[in-house]
């Protein structure tokens, strides 16, 4: 249980270093091991990226490039 909103969380994070992939997730980008589609690998775990934070994830990445 965390004491602030995904969304203030979202907000105190640096923007080029973190992204909000998911209602329910924040990933670090250089943490990002691979993506495929929809998801995301992190240490061996995949992370889900919703329709909802799909394009703008897209773009993010496209600007890192």
């Amino acid at each position: 249980m965390a004491l602030m909103s995904f969304a203030k969380l979202e907000e105190l994070l640096p923007p080029n270093r973190f992204a909000r992939v998911h209602k329910s997730y924040l990933v670090a980008l250089n943490k990002i091991d691979h993506i495929e589609r929809h998801r995301i690998k992190i240490a061996n775990k995949l992370i889900p990226v919703s329709n909802t934070y799909k394009e703008s994830f897209s773009r993010l990445l496209k600007g890192l490039l």
